[in-house]
């Protein structure tokens, strides 16, 4: 399934990591041809009801390989004050306590056991002052601490075997990453030589960590942490811009990520995916991976013409060749792939002009590209977040009432 925060399953034992090489990009394959470009029926979609009295908006934050789905309910905002809720298989849902002492929680990942993560903070407070909490099959709430002298948690994904990894602070400007075992010893993720805080992006089965680190504002430069906790340069290639950092890691240890490389006066987004060992395949310039299945088919997105800005959703094999996927009907508008399972099946959403999620169209690609569209009719909009390798894809639906300036988004499901 694909390998992204708040999704971690168990598989493999991770190969020593270590540094390497920059090697070239290889060529994109043909595009896709006219009978995968034509959009198949859309599957049933099905609203995933909250659970909690007054809170009818909902975000869905991760799926294990059951079905089993995790995230938030609130009665409107950002979720300021929202409940941690999780749905079984059947879409039945379960509100997760928050922490004693506190009264709002998000859930914000699943793994297969059905250990679900998040965050739990007092009604005194802001999300942002909160803590990490690690809740049981049962719905037990556990505490994860901050790092000695910080005040605040953040729990960022879980692992099949139950190591946790998050974002220990004082302040939004001062994080440290860490990592819970699931006997509740902490492993500090330092920093690289030289930077000063750290955050974490997702974990795999092997506790193997990936995320990134800087000094004050500067570059970040992304980091692969071994599971004792010791960091390891993600790539050793020239960066301009924002830098570097991975974005997604799956069981076997393969890493996709992005660097801003110099390009004339400016910098220009590539795509990056470093095996095991440490070499590094560069995906060409302007290319934005998001996910990354079990045999190491990376999806995500490239601009055909950097200069007019468009994105177009895209999947590059393990050896680095690029397949454009359809964006019929919209033609004209923009795409990107954002989960891939290891069946081969992408997810992602197209859009036109503006990329907020209220103005974006689902998309499920099969692993031969044919394209399906969830809301052919445009009405109301929607946008893919997740797929499990039972070919479930969780995301939002948005819910457009008469005379209402801005649609409500809820949890929904659609199965294959």
């Amino acid at each position: 399934m694909t390998i992204r925060p708040g999704r971690r399953t168990a598989t493999a034992v991770v190969a020593a990591l270590g540094t390497g090489a920059l090697l070239g990009a290889a060529p994109a394959a043909p595009a896709a041809t006219a009978s995968s470009t034509a959009a198949t029926a859309a599957p049933t979609m099905t609203v995933l009801p909250t659970g909690v009295p007054g809170k009818s908006y909902s975000d869905p934050t991760g799926v294990n390989r059951d079905g089993v789905v995790v995230g938030y309910a609130y009665a409107s905002g950002q979720g300021a004050e929202a409940s941690a809720v999780r749905w079984a298989a059947d879409g039945t849902p379960a509100t997760l306590p928050p922490l004693p002492g506190t009264d709002h929680a998000q859930a914000l990942g699943v793994n297969d056991a059905n250990l679900a993560i998040g965050i739990s903070w007092p009604a005194a407070a802001s999300s942002w002052q909160s803590t990490a909490v690690r809740w049981a099959a049962d719905g037990t709430p556990t505490a994860l601490p901050p790092l000695p002298g910080d005040l605040y948690s953040r729990a960022v994904a879980i692992a099949g075997n139950g190591v946790v990894v998050g974002t220990s602070y004082a302040s939004s400007v001062d994080t440290r990453a860490v990592a819970w075992r699931p006997d509740g010893t902490t492993v500090t993720l330092a920093p690289l030589p030289g930077d000063t805080t750290s955050e974490v992006i997702g974990v795999n089965s092997a506790g193997v960590a990936i995320g990134r680190s800087r000094t004050g504002i500067g570059a970040f430069h992304g980091i692969v942490w071994r599971p004792d906790g010791t960091p390891v340069r993600f790539q050793t290639g020239p960066t301009a811009g924002s830098g570097d950092w991975p974005v997604a890691i799956n069981d076997a240890g393969t890493v996709a990520g992005v660097a801003d490389r110099p390009q004339g006066t400016g910098s220009s987004r590539h795509g990056l995916v470093r095996s095991p060992g440490g070499q590094l395949r560069d995906l060409g310039a302007y290319t934005q991976p998001t996910a990354i299945n079990a045999s190491g088919t990376v999806v995500g997105s490239y601009q055909p013409d950097p200069a007019a800005l468009a994105s177009h959703a895209a999947r590059w094999s393990p050896n680095g060749t690029r397949t454009p996927l359809p964006r019929q009907p919209q033609t004209g508008g923009n795409s990107t792939a954002v989960g891939i399972n290891d069946a081969g099946t992408a997810i992602g959403y197209a859009w036109d002009g503006i990329p907020a999620r209220q103005y974006q169209s689902g998309r499920i690609w099969a692993a031969d590209t044919t394209l399906t569209d969830l809301d052919p009719a445009n009405t109301a909009g929607n946008t893919t977040l997740f797929v499990n390798n039972a070919g479930l894809v969780v995301g939002l639906a948005l819910l457009r009432s008469p005379g209402s300036l801005y649609p409500a988004h809820v949890t929904a499901v659609w199965r294959p």
